[in-house]
């Protein structure tokens, strides 16, 4: 009995630790100020951490808290985003039941484990369902709007869409989750797989606030010019979030993506990167076979996840993502 209650304490403290040691404790709720987003305490934050893999293809089971334990843990991740895929099969448009599940699972895993939490409407055509992005959002709003954990990414990557025609399905989903969320983060898409946000940057959304946009970046395809077109969108006055973001992949140095978060740590901006899973293609962290509930040695890791994990261990240190000046380990 006494052992059973040792034990017991023992576990409350260490729970008790962590959670007064966690970026949702330190920060508190993230809000926009002017082009920055910054903490409760108006102190500029860039949060760094994973992207999951689409919902209705998590064929390995990485979807599940022990996974989120060992990137906080091991990697430091204090963002974690949850990808709910829409249009495909399998999708949330074809089992809205089982995908809408998948993501309370993980949204309160990451509550619990006291990191900000993305729920991501993984679409590239939002604006035809958009009833249903109404109708779930609603549901999130009112049921998590009251955790400073949580942040609503409306509209993952628009393929062919305008912006106008964005805007318009942006504003009637912000209006949803605002009736029952005053106040969280929400971030909107923008064209070309949410790389041209120089368009929110002449016609923002300004009915609501606390309205970031998305970047998105592959550094093997996007270079200077997207930066170029990022920083002058900034200049204009909207705040980005890269809420996804890939390395080459196939090597563990990297020259596009060091300069993409030496830009990233410049202007403090959050980053999630693609992704927790060991799908054979170049931005999957992990091989194939690696137990989906974290543990993962360095041999486990491609190269995409040593660089990733170089990167998102270091972030919260003041130094040159190489390592040069810090004894962050290397990719």
């Amino acid at each position: 009995m006494k052992t059973a209650l040792w034990l017991f304490t023992i576990t409350a403290i260490l729970t008790t630790h962590a959670l007064a040691q966690s970026p949702v404790k330190d920060h508190g709720l993230l809000r926009i100020e002017g082009a920055t987003i910054v903490d409760r305490n108006g102190d500029d934050i860039s949060l760094a951490g994973n992207s999951l893999f689409w919902s209705q293809w998590d064929q390995s089971g990485f979807w599940n808290e022990d996974c989120l334990k060992w990137l906080v843990k091991d990697w430091g991740t204090s963002v974690v985003r949850i990808p709910m895929g829409i249009e495909n099969k399998g999708g949330y448009l074809d089992q809205p039941g089982e995908n809408e599940s998948k993501v309370r699972a993980m949204v309160d895993a990451g509550i619990r484990l006291g990191i900000y939490v993305i729920i991501d409407w993984h679409s590239h055509h939002a604006e035809d369902s958009t009833e249903q992005a109404v109708d779930f959002f609603a549901r999130m709003a009112k049921d998590y709007g009251h955790h400073d954990h949580v942040i609503y990414e409306i509209y993952n990557e628009p393929k062919d869409s305008q912006w106008p025609d964005i805007k318009i399905y942006a504003e009637k989903v912000i209006a949803v989750i605002r009736k029952n969320d005053p106040d969280n983060l929400i971030i909107v898409g923008s064209g070309e797989w949410s790389q041209r946000v120089d368009d929110p940057a002449e016609s923002p959304i300004t009915k609501w606030p606390n309205i970031a946009y998305t970047l998105h970046f592959y550094s093997k395809m996007h270079h200077q010019w997207l930066r170029d077109r990022a920083e002058a969108a900034m200049e204009k006055g909207i705040a980005l979030f890269v809420t996804e973001w890939g390395p080459v992949g196939t090597a563990d140095r990297d020259t596009e993506t060091e300069k993409w978060m030496a830009w990233c740590r410049t202007h403090n901006i959050s980053h999630c990167a693609w992704a927790v899973n060991d799908k054979d293609e170049p931005w999957s962290i992990v091989r194939k076979g690696a137990n989906p509930g974290g543990g993962w040695s360095i041999d486990a890791l491609t190269p995409a996840g040593r660089l990733e994990k170089a990167i998102i261990s270091s972030w919260g240190e003041d130094t040159s993502i190489d390592g040069e000046q810090s004894d962050a380990p290397k990719p």
